[in-house]
């Protein structure tokens, strides 16, 4: 085998590697052998399938392309060294020349590579903390919320009010801009409206005044998503009946609801504010630290200014999209873009702010990362159980069923370690910079509409062999997959 250097764009470069015809035959034959080991192919035994049969049922292509994943299999991590390349996905093929008997056999490899990030000096960074403090409204209010929480709704007679809780039968429908229904939900749904936090203002006026059993309607008018789409402009449109109408009744200022709320003895209001106050202390210490450690990460961002690879980014803008489609599914039962749509958002917009949100964090794990390279950043099976341990106390969880949690497998023990090793790094960077605390903050944090978008290169594999048309986006294992299945296919 032997390997040149093609070129680099950015963070992505182009080797071309040859394999010695003496080479891929020697490999071919052991593709073959295996193929004929697993292979049912009627009229004759496993292990014995000549090899024009196995062509014939499998494709030549599709058999070099085995040939040509295992052999580089082997030699990668030679490449990467011969190279000093560090990828950050397994490399991808672009184009493979064709296999001639007794020729060498070249394939250009694609390899996204780790960008070079060079770190600051973090003792010349300042970084803002704001300082917390609790005053008598913030503890007003908090009372006020766990009073709300512990309260009991009671069905009253009297129509709705602006202070009312309606439990509301309703259909939904989606109405395009030429007012045709476009689609419909499956079947009737309840929920509970609570009057003083409507999700949009439209749905008061329609329900002010009725009484339980009446029926009312609203449009909510929705936004123009794809002028090229079918219905451009869709509302959505709400037929309700009111089942039950409420009122919210708050418990007593007592100890017994002292101490539901906080878990402990308060004997007097005196107490109980004072536990109030120590917890939303912390919480929003907890908060401002949180917040420091990411301007911190920024700023390092900032300073050693490498450019961020637009595979990563697409990838966490991929993840954080699953989650909101899956969130909207179990949380609001409906699709995600119906949601955004009730909302006032345009899908495009919302893709924007997710890039945007996806690039912070690629980055800032990028320069975490590197903090724990450059300092040798290790942990010892002890830390992870302290870490466990230190993290089950500030959150107020068991950390027995937390410790079980993570040591459920494999995968999330890595989740577990990363966390860890991210703490590390963090501590370690901070315990640098220097801290400056402050009653308002200054600093400025980057805005979403300075961010631009980067570039999503997806190259095909391309072959000069043509036997086969092949999906660019199958993965070598689905090839793998398909093969054994073609081989195992019976004539009916």
């Amino acid at each position: 085998m032997k390997s040149e250097f093609v070129g680099q764009e950015k963070n992505r470069v182009e080797i071309k590697v040859e394999f010695e015809a003496s080479e891929f035959e020697a490999e071919l034959k052991k593709v073959f052998g295996n193929i004929s080991q697993r292979a049912n192919i009627p009229g004759f035994r496993k292990g014995h399938i000549p090899r024009k049969t196995i062509e014939m049922r499998i494709g030549k292509n599709a058999i070099h392309e085995e040939t040509i994943e295992n052999l580089l299999n082997e030699n990668i991590s030679e490449i990467m060294k011969d190279y000093d390349i560090e990828p950050i996905f397994a490399p991808s093929v672009k184009s493979r020349g064709a296999v001639i008997d007794g020729q060498p056999v070249s394939v250009n490899l694609l390899i996204e590579a780790r960008p070079e990030i060079k770190l600051p000096e973090f003792g010349e960074i300042e970084v803002e903390r704001l300082i917390t403090v609790v005053d008598d409204v913030m503890i007003n209010n908090m009372i006020d919320n766990l009073r709300k929480s512990q309260s009991k709704i009671e069905a009253v007679d009297t129509p709705v009010q602006d202070d009312s809780i309606v439990t509301v039968e309703f259909d939904m429908a989606i109405i395009g801009a030429d007012g045709t229904e476009v689609s419909r939900n499956k079947k009737t749904e309840m929920a509970t409206l609570n009057m003083q936090e409507l999700p949009m203002e439209e749905f008061r006026e329609p329900l002010i005044g009725k009484s339980a059993g009446d029926s009312t309607e609203v449009t909510i008018k929705g936004q123009v998503t794809d002028e090229s789409s079918e219905h451009p402009r869709t509302s959505m449109h709400y037929e309700m009946k009111i089942v039950e109408i409420g009122k919210r009744v708050l418990p007593e200022l007592t100890p017994e609801f002292f101490n539901t709320c906080m878990g402990f003895e308060c004997p007097t209001e005196d107490d109980f504010r004072d536990a109030i106050a120590d917890r939303m202390l912390k919480k929003l210490q907890k908060d401002a630290e949180a917040d420091a450690e990411a301007r911190a990460v920024n700023i390092v961002a900032e300073m050693a200014g490498f450019e961020v690879p637009g595979s990563l980014i697409y990838r966490e803008m991929e993840r954080i999209k699953a989650n909101d489609e899956k969130d909207a599914k179990e949380r609001y039962k409906m699709e995600f873009k119906d949601l955004l749509k009730l909302r006032g958002m345009e899908y495009e917009e919302y893709e924007k702010q997710t890039m945007y949100q996806a690039w912070r964090i690629v980055r800032s794990m990028l320069v975490i990362d590197e903090i724990g390279r450059k300092f040798d950043i290790k942990i010892d099976p002890p830390e992870l159980e302290e870490w466990i341990k230190n993290t089950a106390e500030k959150d107020g969880l068991d950390f027995e069923l937390m410790k079980k949690a993570y040591f459920k497998d494999k995968d999330t023990v890595n989740i577990l370690v990363d966390r860890v090793l991210s703490d590390k790094a963090i501590k370690l960077l901070m315990d640098s910079v220097k801290i400056k605390d402050v009653s308002e903050l200054t600093q400025p944090v980057e805005k979403a509409e300075n961010f631009e978008k980067p570039e999503q290169s997806e190259e095909p594999v391309q072959s000069e062999e043509s036997e086969e048309t092949e999906n660019p986006e199958e993965t070598r294992e689905t090839k793998k997959t398909k093969e054994t299945k073609k081989a195992n296919k019976t004539d009916e």
